[in-house]
């Protein structure tokens, strides 16, 4: 088995696609992860849904509301949420935008 190779990225270079109305996402992937950064638009959400993969989402800039297996989880920056997979969540974003950096058990480059 070759083994994975070290590299770095430079989010500002990274080519960022609409995955929801207002929400912009980049994404890369190692062997065993996937790490997508996410730019919500102010007033943008994105709903309940579920995915097998585990989840890690930090807040890099701003507040965005959650809610997790039907709790709401409020997070500000620098604050982050750990969701195991199978768990149905879905976020809403207020009058300002907000970044967040997303990691997940490898996704197989499904967004």
């Amino acid at each position: 088995m070759t083994p994975a190779r070290a590299f770095t990225v430079d989010w500002g270079d990274q080519e960022f696609s609409e995955v929801r109305p207002g929400i912009f996402g980049a994404t890369v992937e190692t062997p065993q992860l996937t790490v997508t950064l996410y730019r919500y638009g102010a007033g943008s959400s994105w709903e309940t849904h579920e995915h097998p993969e585990d989840q890690v989402t930090t807040v890099v800039s701003g507040e965005i509301d959650f809610t997790v297996a039907g709790e709401p989880v409020h997070l500000s920056e620098g604050q982050v949420a750990c969701l195991p997979g199978g768990v149905p969540h879905s976020a809403v974003v207020g009058d300002a935008p907000v970044t967040t950096l997303n990691v997940y058990t490898l996704r197989g480059s499904r967004g």
